[in-house]
């Protein structure tokens, strides 16, 4: 089996995790990577980087799934070399989930060539070494026992914890007496009586448009427009709008990991009420979705102006409704933008005639064939012309005129060398070029695709425009003036003008 020694001069990438928040405040992250950098300097590796999985468990095997999971996949892929090694504290930060599970994923681990060190026994796992010595592999699967019982015992008092706060809350509650701790409580409710503060009428409000048949959009716009502080004191998202309505607690009801104590807190509404806001908001969200999909390019489009993402609008002028697209920097009243909304349909119509031409650049310098014939020629001309002045060099009476016929000679390699330069780069150029006119062709039936679909299946044309088209950015320098910057996965950006009447120019 190696030993630390043995690792001089190698990379390595230390792992840490931790399963809570409290734990990231604390030293845990701090004493990982204190262990892993004294490591290294011990026995002289060279520490890259460090992967870390915050807040993610292993007793559920969370981890696997997450940076831990997508290195190992890397590394099995070859995007990272498999020489690479990988440092943790312990076995119980890679997993804690059945040890009959663990000891496959820790040996399907190690079979990726992957040199694993433990810091805690500073042991040294390889493949290699499990193969040689089965002693090895017994004392790893007795730490994964030992692990996955530590959390599984944890796991059940903490549970049980929970349910005894639960049981202490409705024991309160039927007594009228004092409040559990709770970390989190809701903004209308005052921290020390337990009972309503001064922005209960706030939170009110916000049922009171759900009620009256506002969505969760046109509620934050109007909170900000009454100048109305978010929980934080700041203007609010959809977000958290969307929790608020979400909250058990607006009819007095406390949750704690799923332990219900009713009448804990003071009632906003009742729980008849809420249930209503409940369903008229999954009613609303369901008929939204059922049949079609109105924009193509959602989470694409972005405001020129400030970088809030443009979401689609719409509205109903002379019988008919027009969908636009909007800054919700400018609609929630989070910014002082002023950008003025695009319309959408003339936009969407725009793109999908222009998406095969956007999705790969054609060069513009579309060199003609016989330029390579020519600089052969002219190749072949330099090369006889120095042919004669070497012969030259050898018939010369002096060394003053072989010194010029050698200057010369040398004039003439350096044209030769930088003519065959120019002659590979006509024939890369020619290459891309004609590699470029095939892309183009098949982003062409992609975009006879996207038409059709536009018409037939529109989340089938939202996939396909996903795949070419990465981020849009709509800009308005002036009333008559606008610009759609449109950059494409290939790394490729182009700018559209659209006049005044959003047609493009």
């Amino acid at each position: 089996m190696l030993q630390p020694r043995d690792l001089k001069g190698r990379n390595a990438i230390s792992y840490a995790r931790w399963s809570s928040g409290k734990q990231a405040q604390g030293d845990s992250s701090a004493r990982q990577t204190k262990n892993a950098e004294a490591f290294c300097a011990s026995y002289g590796l060279i520490l890259d980087s460090q992967l870390v999985d915050d807040g993610v468990s292993a007793f559920k095997g969370a981890n696997l799934e997450a940076e831990l999971g997508q290195f190992v996949g890397d590394v099995r892929s070859g995007k990272i070399p498999s020489d690479v090694v990988l440092i943790v504290e312990n076995i119980d930060r890679i997993t804690r989930v059945k040890p009959t599970r663990a000891i496959r994923y820790f040996l399907d681990l190690l079979d990726t060539g992957l040199t694993l060190v433990t810091l805690t026994d500073q042991r040294v796992h390889t493949s290699e070494g499990y193969d040689d010595n089965f002693s090895n592999l017994m004392m790893s699967l007795m730490a994964m026992q030992a692990a996955h019982e530590y959390s599984s015992k944890l796991s059940h008092r903490v549970g049980e914890a929970w349910k005894r706060k639960a049981e202490k809350a409705r024991a309160a509650v039927a007594s009228g007496g004092g409040r559990v701790k709770v970390a989190k409580i809701p903004f209308w409710i005052d921290r020390e009586t337990n009972g309503l503060n001064e922005r209960a009428d706030e939170a009110r409000l916000i049922f009171q448009l759900a009620e009256e048949g506002h969505g969760q959009q046109t509620i934050t716009q109007i909170l900000n427009t009454r100048g109305i502080p978010s929980p934080a004191g700041n203007s609010w998202a959809q977000a958290v709008v969307g929790d608020v309505l979400r909250s058990p607690a607006a009819y007095g009801c406390l949750v704690l990991k799923g332990e219900e104590v009713p009448g804990y807190f003071p009632a906003l509404i009742t729980e008849t009420e809420w249930l209503a806001s409940r369903q008229r908001t999954k009613a609303r969200q369901h008929s939204r979705q059922v049949g079609r999909t109105s924009n193509l390019f959602s989470r694409m489009v972005r405001c020129g102006h400030c970088g809030s993402p443009m979401v689609l609008t719409s509205s109903k002028k002379g019988g008919a409704v027009w969908g636009y697209f909007t800054c919700t920097g400018k609609t929630f009243k989070r910014t002082g933008c002023t950008a003025p909304n695009w319309r959408y349909d003339q936009f969407e119509r725009e793109l999908i005639d222009r998406i095969g031409f956007l999705a790969v650049p054609v060069p513009h310098d579309q060199t003609a064939p016989d330029l390579t014939a020519k600089l052969e020629e002219t190749i072949g001309a330099l090369e006889a012309k120095q042919s004669n002045i070497l012969a030259g060099i050898a018939e010369a009476e002096t060394s003053d005129v072989r010194k010029v016929l050698l200057g010369k000679a040398d004039e003439l390699a350096r044209q030769i060398e930088a003519k065959r330069r120019d002659m590979v780069a006509i024939r890369e150029n020619d290459a891309r070029y004609r590699e470029s006119a095939a892309a183009v062709i098949d982003f062409e039936m992609d975009q006879e695709e996207i038409r059709r679909l536009a018409k037939e299946d529109r989340k089938g044309a939202q996939g396909l425009i996903s795949n070419l088209v990465q981020r849009i950015d709509l800009e308005c320098d002036s009333k008559t003036l606008r610009r759609a910057v449109v950059t494409m996965r290939s790394g490729y950006s182009h700018a559209l003008i659209f006049d005044s009447t959003g047609e493009p120019g």
